[in-house]
């Protein structure tokens, strides 16, 4: 079945963030996110959830145990599970981007 963000399930996250679930299932999750100007996520690692940040538009800043990579559109990093890991977006742009998740993140989430 073919989806697009008009027809997923829609969220807020954050301050004004955006996500769509596009595929929702226990051993996967595709979500496409939207981050307003200098906004960020809480920093946290999973302890079973590998994923996979692609940029679509804008560029993403992720911290990674500590490291920050710049992430240009159609670019894209992994972050292993159990390492400490933070989306930001410092630009003064709107940010789009894919998380992967494998399995899903939900119940998966620990702050740090």
């Amino acid at each position: 079945m073919k989806i697009s963000k008009k027809g997923a399930e829609h969220y807020i996250w954050g301050d004004k963030c955006d996500g769509w679930r596009l595929v929702n299932q226990n051993d996967l999750s595709v979500i496409h996110e939207r981050m307003s100007p200098n906004t960020s996520e809480v920093r946290h690692y999973h302890t079973k959830s590998r994923q996979f940040f692609f940029v679509l538009i804008g560029t993403a800043t992720l911290e990674i145990d500590g490291k920050l990579e710049n992430i240009a559109p159609l670019e894209g990093v992994e972050v292993p599970p159990h390492v400490p890991h933070q989306m930001m977006n410092r630009s003064n742009e709107d940010v789009e981007f894919l998380v992967i998740s494998q399995p899903t993140t939900k119940e998966d989430r620990i702050p740090v």
